[in-house]
């Protein structure tokens, strides 16, 4: 099924007139991990040396000890930023969020898929979740200080350049990845114009603009990944 420019680029435009649905209050201060971090009694007797694993299992550990950590420091800046925002904008940031949450594990879903099966799966899903979590929490950051993040200056060039390697990462997949890597780019679409919505709330359109070339760049940088995997 192929989606390309007229269905995202539309998709783009129509999106910006959207309103914010109203976040749930039970989600004021969502826990961004959907799974819950292991009991203490799951984990190995000895921690492996993440700075040089030695088996399989020592990186799929460590690989989930990134995450982890990842989130809860993600957790925090959060929080943080939470108390600065008046109510519109704090429902609209958890709206966002929760588009995110569904982005990063269908991405990282479609990550995994690359050793679907294998003992190399968890580690691919878990390194997928601390790359993506990481680079979340940049963001964050930026509007805690009162900034917008760093953006490049070129939003049509960088949706030209999606479509070009979407259409070419599909092209090369097997078939049972498709699918998934479909889920992935549509959850990508909701979080991008919800992201950008909670931007141009205090930014207007030249903030939304920016978030666009921003958030679209970082996918391109994803797909790119992807797509040299697949080609390998």
């Amino acid at each position: 099924m192929p989606l390309f420019r007229n269905q995202f680029s539309g998709y783009i435009a129509l999106s910006f007139l959207a309103g914010l649905a109203v976040a749930s209050p039970s989600i004021a201060s969502p826990s961004f991990s959907l799974v819950a971090p292991p009991a203490a009694s799951t984990l190995i007797a000895q921690r492996p040396n993440c700075t040089n694993p030695q088996t399989q299992a020592d990186m799929t550990f460590c690989a989930g000890l990134d995450y982890q950590n990842a989130d809860r420091t993600l957790n925090r800046r959060y929080k943080t930023l939470l108390p600065k925002l008046g109510t519109a904008r704090r429902q609209q940031l958890s709206k966002a969020q929760l588009k995110w949450i569904t982005f990063r594990d269908a991405d990282c879903t479609f990550s995994g898929s690359e050793a679907e099966g294998g003992t190399m799966q968890p580690m691919l899903v878990a390194g997928c979740k601390a790359q993506m979590t990481q680079q979340r929490t940049v963001d964050f950051e930026a509007y805690i200080a009162g900034r917008t993040p760093q953006s490049g200056s070129n939003y049509k060039a960088a949706d030209r350049q999606l479509n070009e390697l979407y259409q070419k990462l599909r092209q090369d997949l097997d078939t049972n990845r498709k699918p998934k890597l479909e889920t992935a780019e549509f959850a990508w679409i909701a979080f991008r114009d919800s992201a950008c919505g909670f931007e141009a709330s205090s930014g207007g359109s030249a903030a939304r603009n920016q978030c666009l070339t921003r958030v679209t760049t970082q996918r391109n940088q994803q797909l790119q990944q992807y797509l040299e995997a697949a080609m390998r």
